[in-house]
């Protein structure tokens, strides 16, 4: 069984920088060609992470997915992409999304997001439904988030919010602080491996911190806790895979499977002793499952 480490090097060697303007805005994107089968008859697959993330983040699926040709941008303001010239907000990032899959020319792409990804691809399909199927992790289903965890909650919303009303520089020394970013890492890993926890956090050190300034963290984080997935599934008729943990501290498990039974074509898939780092924890698991899920739209 692999690594996520190992998969993300696998994803790495196949990797091709690229880049699209979109509204005047340059979005990178790396393109990770097929290379287990016929790169022009393979299926398309578009990645598109979670909150304060970038394309690393979900580098892993990318290296374990070699049957597929697999697109995988920085959402505007973090990784390299350049913020967005108007509010951060999920509807503009829906605009944003439908722009890049035209675009690069993705006709009836598969889109997997994470988190706050999530959001972005179903309310983008129920909007123009412009994909073939989508996978959803850890997906953003709403329902009850009390005990330390709403209390967290509460503190990062006031702690973004006085990072963005302050000085720039000021607010990027609090939004970088090694104390924010360690303290996330440790709460999110639910793996008592050691290493893996270590290789975790390093990950988190290298790439959580890359966005364009304070604005963009506290319009994004307030897109991410005012929206759920809810409004979106009745509308959604393709096929959809929701990819559930055991031990998410954002949604749990519960939530996900009552959002499914108002979904046209929903199927759960629950990881045991997993939280919101599938993509770290599991990603060999999720690999087989998205996988397995995808040949089966080309039945």
């Amino acid at each position: 069984m692999k690594s996520a480490a190992e998969f993300m090097d696998m994803g790495q060697a196949r990797a091709i920088k690229k880049i699209i303007e979109i509204d005047s805005v340059n979005t990178d994107y790396w393109f990770y060609p097929a290379s287990t089968a016929d790169s022009r008859k393979a299926q398309n697959v578009v990645l598109v992470h979670g909150y304060r993330g970038d394309h690393h983040g979900l580098e892993a699926f990318a290296g374990g997915l070699t049957d597929f040709n697999v697109y995988a941008p920085d959402i505007p303001g973090f990784g390299s992409s350049s913020a967005l010239k108007v509010e951060h907000t999920l509807a503009n990032y829906v605009i944003w999304f439908e722009k890049f899959l035209k675009g690069i020319d993705l006709k009836n792409p598969i889109a997997i997001g994470h988190s706050f990804g999530t959001l972005i691809v179903s309310a983008t399909e129920a909007k123009s439904s412009p994909l073939k199927a989508l996978v959803c992790i850890n997906p953003v289903a709403g329902g009850s988030t009390g005990g330390l965890s709403g209390f967290l909650l509460k503190v990062v919303k006031s702690y973004y919010w006085v990072a963005h009303v302050i000085p720039e520089r000021l607010g990027m020394i609090m939004l970088k602080t090694p104390l924010l970013v360690n303290s996330m890492s440790s709460y999110t890993t639910k793996s008592n491996d050691k290493q893996l926890r270590k290789w975790i956090k390093n990950q988190h050190k290298t790439h959580f911190n890359s966005f364009a300034n304070s604005q963009v963290v506290w319009q994004s984080y307030i897109a991410s806790i005012d929206n759920t997935m809810a409004p979106y599934v009745p509308l959604i008729q393709k096929p959809i895979l929701l990819i559930a943990a055991e031990l998410d501290e954002i949604t749990p498990v519960s939530a996900v499977i009552e959002m499914s039974k108002k979904m046209n074509d929903a199927k759960v898939y629950e990881i045991k002793n997993c939280g919101h780092l599938v993509h770290y924890e599991a990603a060999q698991e999720t690999i087989d499952v998205i996988s397995e899920f995808i040949a089966k739209q080309s039945d």
